[in-house]
């Protein structure tokens, strides 16, 4: 059954009098336990699409269902506190913070999140390959595939049951980038997480479960 679905989704750019379509009539359908790549080249609006799925973007046209309610229904705000968090190519953490506090801070936020201590947030960076040593360091003194650690711990700790991730391998080399796409398909499986990545890589949307393909000749999103 479908965590997430899409129908017939409308996205349009007012261009002057007239219009750029980015998405027309566009379908399609996320459920935990799989990973799923969007994959597409730059500029064929795999990240609109993105924010429009994370509740970032209310601009559409149509559709776009979370367990069979409308997000705009449920408000854009409580939908992304409580059922889908994000993973940024840039990390998006807080430089001068280390990677227990960045945690605590979206914690904070969350509704989803009651009480966890520092020992399980320990836990969940040490699964992932942070060391204890590592959490007090300044999230700017760790590298791009530790900081990346870091945000996919924080997705974790969160509790959402969508995670989606915009090009969240783009800062890393080949070797990290096949470490994070390995802990991506272990939330899926063995968290039952409903993971989705955009991506224009296609060696790594094949490793995915399920890849999704923007057409932008006809403006649909299309299910390999």
């Amino acid at each position: 059954m479908a965590i997430l679905e899409v129908r017939n989704l409308n996205y349009f750019y007012k261009d002057g009098e007239g219009k750029r379509i980015i998405f027309e009539k566009a379908e399609a359908s996320f459920e935990q336990g799989l990973f799923y790549a969007i994959l597409g080249e730059s500029g064929s609006g795999k990240t609109t699409f993105l924010s429009v799925i994370a509740g970032q973007d209310s601009r559409y046209e149509g559709e776009v269902l979370f367990k069979g309610q409308e997000i705009k229904q449920i408000g854009l705000d409580k939908y992304r506190r409580t059922g889908v968090s994000m993973i940024y190519q840039n990390y998006n953490l807080i430089n001068n913070y280390n990677a227990v506090d960045n945690i605590k801070i979206a914690m904070d936020i969350s509704e989803n999140v009651t009480k966890i201590n520092d020992d399980e947030i320990y836990s969940v960076l040490e699964e992932l390959g942070i060391s204890k040593e590592k959490t007090r360091r300044k999230s700017s003194s760790l590298s791009g595939g530790e900081q990346q650690r870091v945000a996919i711990a924080r997705s974790i700790l969160t509790d959402s049951d969508i995670i989606v991730a915009d090009e969240p391998t783009g800062n890393l080399d080949s070797n990290t980038s096949d470490e994070v796409m390995g802990i991506f398909k272990s939330l899926a499986r063995e968290r039952n997480k409903c993971v989705i990545m955009v991506t224009h890589n296609e060696r790594l949307a094949e490793m995915c479960d399920v890849i999704y393909t923007l057409d932008q000749e006809n403006k649909k999103i299309v299910r390999a």
